[in-house]
């Protein structure tokens, strides 16, 4: 099996798309981020397909297409963002791995230790930011379906709680999506100066 195929049946487009900032409704349908979509006209679950503009694919082409890389470093991109550890460009270790060698332990540089801090730190705010992506889209929900229907009517507290916290919650997900390692880093100290 080669990458491709590998990345094909552990990541669907759909995850891809949601990871990367396409808002999926429930029924799979989206907004075509390929051309100036107004209305949702993309289906999108293992694969893609746009009905207005006829953009298809697996989640490695619509990762191409997005960042305007080639298959190879969206495969790449893919692999480092959903932490997949999937060898690419290594069939020496990928060898080692199935023969069951291993290296002798070395000990780490200061270097390597930060590499790998900054490995989890990645991971942490990747996860960090989906919890909040997922948050932000059930306060989409609840600001639709429990607004009030006349001005004097109570609020129901999913729809005061949407209103209260969307504005704070997609800074805190923009940092860590957009932000720089400082940014990042500061994230914990966020909630308190605020």
């Amino acid at each position: 099996m080669n990458i491709f195929q590998e990345m094909k049946e552990r990541v669907a487009a759909r995850q891809v798309a949601e990871r990367y900032g396409l808002k999926v409704s429930r029924n799979g349908m989206a907004r075509c981020p390929f051309h100036n979509d107004k209305h949702p006209s993309m289906k999108i679950d293992r694969n893609y397909y746009c009905f207005a503009c006829g953009a298809k694919g697996d989640a490695v082409n619509y990762v191409a297409i997005l960042f305007g890389l080639s298959q190879f470093e969206a495969a790449k991109k893919i692999n480092e963002d959903f932490s997949l550890e999937i060898p690419i460009g290594q069939p020496e270790e990928k060898r080692k791995q199935i023969s069951g060698f291993k290296k002798k332990e070395k000990v780490q540089t200061k270097e390597e230790r930060i590499r790998f801090v900054r490995k989890k730190i990645d991971g942490w705010a990747r996860d960090a930011a989906n919890v909040l992506l997922r948050y932000l889209r059930w306060m989409e929900f609840w600001k639709e379906f429990y607004k009030p229907e006349f001005a004097e009517e109570e609020w129901h507290p999913l729809f005061a709680e949407a209103l209260q916290n969307e504005s704070k919650v997609s800074y805190l997900a923009d940092i860590l999506m957009f932000g720089t390692d400082e940014e990042v880093l500061d994230f914990s100290g966020t909630e308190g100066r605020r």
